[in-house]
């Protein structure tokens, strides 16, 4: 085995890890949350980070990308990023603090103001550790950032839960991220071993800027996708809706946000290393969606099937407005799932503006299709929307990545056919038996129809793609 095979690998595996023990930290704690706080605290909290996400695509420009790629003097680079990276962050918080009230304004909501104050913390904090963070990135060192992460999330689960039940309100979720951050920035800085020097070179600075600035333009691109839907139902919806949507969008990213998209940071730093060859990166790229399709498209069917259950079980009966968006919103999470092995390509190959432009084609289609479906369906207007403008992104990408890497859209579907069968299979058998189990308990019948859908895929995943799991097997255990 290649010793980039066993970074990747090993790479791979403890974000799976990681990832395992944040999401489990982190909806134990949501399940708490969600029966103390109200809908309205869970609003208030995400509407204050479209101004954060906001302001943050700034915080690094671009520079951590464009050092993973690097080849040589890295040192140097590292330190002249060190240079740019705090002083921008810095200057983030203090533009971010006194603009807050206009922001809030703008959001409709003044009662915002402070909680954005409050989390602009962050930039000062996240700023100093950006570079030490970067290189346990370009070095593959995951061990050391799951580490750094399940602490971090550990630590924010106990102070929000403690918080929430002395009636803290949105402020227990507020002083948990800020806390969050503080200990994740010092584990990693602490585990990367790297010490700045005073060593700035303008034309390094100026090589990493050319490559970042559309990593800049990708960021701001992404923050309108994933903030404009927020904006739009706050301002015309209200605040409630809002929470609903904001649940039901976390639950269904729950694999792409918690681990596929950190795989997809893994691939990045991998893919870097193959950039000259694109038959090396194709074979990579197929057999990373072989394997994430196993995992994401019976995850989504079956949130589809089981998305009211889901929501009256483990969040309370009060969310149940929340399940035709959530159907939906499953779907999205698929293609954004399986978009984690498809645009390292585009970075790692140096095509940067490539992502830029699919990703600037999906924030338009999104906010047309946004404004003309949420006015008149409500949620489930922006929850189309998403699909689509996910869906039609998707396949622009496919397209590009046939001239950049050779990877036609049919070896995709190939990689992708078997779980694409099983899953169907699944999604029938969850029908059937959730028809059948519809007079028990609502509990109990949950879990026996989730269970059987599970055996179900399984059994023919086992069946007609065993070399699949043969692979995964081989490959990880």
């Amino acid at each position: 085995m290649t010793t980039l095979k066993k970074q990747t690998i090993s790479g791979v595996k403890w974000v799976f890890l990681a990832s395992i023990a944040q999401k489990l930290l982190s909806l134990g704690a949501t399940v708490i949350l969600a029966r103390i706080l109200s809908p309205a605290d869970f609003g208030l909290f995400a509407l204050a980070f479209v101004m954060i996400d906001g302001f943050g695509i700034f915080k690094s420009l671009g520079f951590d990308s464009a050092l993973v790629r690097r080849k040589d003097d890295i040192d140097k680079a590292a330190n002249t990023a060190f240079f740019l990276i705090p002083t921008m962050g810095l200057s983030l918080f203090i533009i971010l603090f006194f603009v807050a009230p206009l922001g809030a304004k703008f959001l409709g909501n003044p009662s915002v103001t402070n909680v954005i104050r409050a989390l602009a913390l962050i930039f000062v904090i996240g700023c100093f550790g950006k570079v030490p963070q970067t290189m346990l990135y370009r070095n593959m060192s995951f061990n050391y950032k799951a580490i750094a992460e399940v602490s971090a999330q550990l630590v924010y689960v106990l102070t929000a839960v403690i918080l929430a039940l002395n009636k803290l309100g949105v402020w227990s979720l507020v002083i948990a991220y800020v806390l969050k951050n503080i200990v994740q920035t010092s584990i990693e800085w602490y585990f990367s071993g790297w010490k700045p020097k005073l060593e700035f070179d303008k034309t390094i600075a100026w090589d990493m800027f050319h490559f970042g600035k559309f990593v800049l333009l990708s960021s701001i691109i992404g923050f309108l996708y994933g903030n404009m839907d927020n904006i739009v139902i706050a301002k015309y919806l209200g605040i409630t809706m809002l929470g609903y949507y904001a649940i039901s969008m976390n639950i269904s990213n729950i694999l792409s946000d918690y681990f596929f998209a950190k795989v997809g940071m893994v691939m990045y730093p991998a893919y870097s290393k193959l950039q000259d060859d694109s038959e090396d990166i194709k074979k990579v790229m197929l057999k990373a969606l072989r394997y994430i399709s196993t995992v994401i498209l019976p995850f989504s069917f079956g949130l589809f099937v089981f998305a009211p259950d889901i929501l009256r079980v483990v969040y309370g009966q009060k969310w149940l407005p929340a399940t035709n968006v959530l159907r939906i919103l499953a779907f999205v999470g698929i293609f954004r799932s399986l978009g984690s092995a498809i645009w390292p390509v585009f970075m790692a190959r140096g095509k940067s503006k490539v992502d830029f432009q699919i990703g600037l084609t999906q924030v338009v289609i999104f906010f047309v299709l946004l404004i003309l479906l949420a006015g008149k369906f409500k949620l489930i207007g922006a929850g189309i929307a998403a699909l689509l403008a996910a869906l039609i992104a998707f396949v622009i990408g496919l397209h590009r990545m046939k001239k950049i890497a050779n990877i036609r859209p049919l070896d995709i579907f190939e990689a992708l056919k078997p779980a694409l069968g099983c899953s169907l299979l699944m999604l029938v058998g969850a029908f059937l038996i959730k028809s059948l189990m519809a007079s028990q308990h609502v509990a109990y019948g949950f879990l026996i129809s989730a269970s059987s859908a599970a055996l179900i895929y399984a059994g023919a995943t086992y069946v007609t793609n065993r070399s699949v799991l043969k692979d995964m097997k081989e490959a990880f255990i």
